[in-house]
């Protein structure tokens, strides 16, 4: 039996073992997209860090090759403890590093010779759980590229980290438009943290144009070090 050789990238869950096997072959890249349940405010959804950590995982699978795994939804240092609001689900620091640590050791045991961990909950807590995990993980597996960083890195500045507000609004809107509600928002003043649990500017100037500027941007910056990665690694 013949695999075609032109699949380039797919979802993990998606995918037969043969084609699994050919995509390795050709860009052995495991891309682990990480969220959170969390409270983005009226409008946006619950999981929208790890709806957002996942597009832009497919997106660098995409341009560069090889595979996606699903989101995975384990935060810590969540707005819940921070500011009380609810229907989010807050898991401890040494829950991440160790789930994160398995899921490393797991795909550098099925022979990805790169991970891409892209968090989209990045609150301080929760990314320095991320990178006590790639830390120790780079520590007994020199052999395999790794980099694990919350999704503005790559923005290099270029649009702030915020928390529902009109950074991550503008990427839902571009990635899953249909589940965002701008109507849900207060009418009468500015969103605010302590109010809406909304860190930064005003979610209703977000648009999927700019999400799609934020894109560009993050891939232009994002790709030429995951191909450097694979270059250094894929032997």
């Amino acid at each position: 039996m013949t695999i075609s050789t032109a699949i380039k990238w797919g979802r993990y869950e998606n995918l037969r073992p043969a084609q699994i096997e050919v995509i390795r072959e050709q860009t052995p890249i495991a891309y682990l997209p990480w969220g959170a349940l969390e409270w983005h405010s009226y409008h946006a959804p619950i999981g929208l860090d790890g709806i957002k950590a996942n597009a832009l995982c497919e997106a660098l699978a995409q341009e560069i090759g090889g595979v996606v795994l699903p989101p995975v939804y384990v935060g810590t240092d969540t707005i819940k403890p921070y500011k009380g609001f609810h229907h989010t689900i807050d898991h401890s620091a040494e829950t991440v590093t160790k789930l994160c640590l398995e899921f490393l050791t797991q795909l550098a045991d099925e022979g990805f010779k790169v991970i891409v961990l892209v968090t989209g909950h990045y609150g301080g807590g929760h990314v320095d759980a991320i990178q006590k995990a790639a830390a120790e993980f780079a520590a007994t597996h020199p052999e395999i590229g790794l980099w694990a960083f919350p999704d503005f890195e790559p923005l290099e500045g270029a649009f702030p980290k915020n928390h529902a507000a009109r950074g991550e609004t503008s990427f839902q809107l571009l990635f899953k438009p249909e589940l965002v509600d701008l109507s849900t928002l207060p009418p009468d003043r500015e969103t605010t943290l302590d109010d809406d649990g909304v860190w930064g500017e005003d979610p209703r100037n977000a648009s999927a144009e700019e999400g799609q500027q934020m894109l560009k941007a993050f891939l232009e910056n994002a790709a030429p070090k995951i191909r450097k990665l694979l270059l250094q690694n894929k032997l």
